[in-house]
């Protein structure tokens, strides 16, 4: 590729970039954002956006290598790659250069034997832009489950466990009319105790999210409003990868919340870390989440006693 075609390709990437970064600044783009996180865990923020400004309808997306080894590598006619950006990393260990220095990792992936030496645009491509249908060979993912009903097994006491961890105390109360609260003086979180557990666990991700996202130490810089959206986002982040549907009601009207592009970039990025931060955790206790059917009953009957004690 001679220089100027390059600079070109490079300059529409970079557009692009900017672009999805101004519809996080809308309430559908940023739902755009908070649906995909569930699915594109892979990549950064920067290759979502781009995923997304490129295939809005994006699910699943890997390189056409990783779809030819699963038996999927032809892509529908009419259909283009996807381009995101890949780290160019020069490995430090000189016998391990056997590729002219440039690890071979996957897209968003690093390791402690190389350093960033830059960066490329490189092709990808999601399930729905291939030949036949790739998902009917998948098992269906969880299906939501309503906030009136059950939480997904072991979901209360392993949110409990990280907010416990950072010296908080858990409780089911008076919340003063809202879902939750965390009394940050008190080292408190406290759910509602009149709501279903699927209600209270999604909420009890909504506190430990404001902590993580060090709404304590930021709330004299950072607007209530703001607070509220990246709490709620995380929530939802991680209530859809357990299976429990929140998005339709739960992600607040977003239409002009940040005043320019960094703060929405920043706050996008706050929300992925941090969710991704609270499922990694409950990824590394599969045992506990894994709960038998009588665990699950017997700590959903014991939100249910909370709510009939309480009303």
């Amino acid at each position: 590729m001679s220089p100027e075609a390059r600079a070109e390709r490079l300059s529409v990437a970079r557009e692009q970039l900017l672009n999805g970064v101004d519809r996080l600044m809308t309430a559908e783009g940023w739902q755009q954002l908070i649906t995909s996180r569930a699915w594109l865990r892979r990549y950064s923020l920067n290759n979502v956006i781009m995923i997304l400004q490129q295939c809005p309808e994006a699910t699943d997306v890997r390189p056409l290598s990783e779809w030819k080894q699963e038996g999927h590598g032809y892509m529908r006619k009419g259909t283009h790659k996807i381009k995101i950006w890949k780290p160019r990393l020069r490995t430090l260990d000189p016998e391990k250069a056997g590729n002219g220095g440039d690890s071979t990792n996957s897209p968003d992936q690093t390791t402690g034997t190389t350093e960033l030496s830059g960066f490329l645009l490189v092709p990808v491509v999601d399930v729905s832009q291939l030949q036949g249908e790739p998902r009917a060979n998948r098992p269906a993912p969880p299906r939501p489950i309503e906030l009136s009903g059950d939480a997904p097994a072991g979901l209360w006491d392993l949110i409990a466990a990280q907010i416990t961890a950072r010296g908080y105390s858990v409780e089911r109360g008076d919340c003063d009319g809202a879902y939750g609260r965390t009394i940050w003086g008190e080292r408190r979180v406290i759910v509602r105790a009149d709501v279903d557990p699927a209600q209270a666990s999604k909420t009890l991700t909504h506190e430990l999210a404001h902590i993580l996202c060090e709404h304590e130490t930021r709330g004299a810089d950072t607007p209530r409003h703001l607070r509220e959206v990246e709490a709620e986002s995380v929530a939802c982040v991680v209530a859809a990868v357990c299976g429990l549907d929140t998005l339709a009601y739960s992600v607040p009207y977003v239409a002009g919340w940040a005043a320019d592009r960094d703060a929405a970039r920043q706050s996008a990025q706050r929300v992925l870390t941090v969710a991704d931060a609270i499922l990694g955790r409950l990824d590394q206790a599969p045992h506990q989440a894994a709960s038998t059917d009588a665990d699950t009953s017997a700590a959903n009957a014991a939100h249910r006693n909370v709510r009939t004690e309480a009303a």
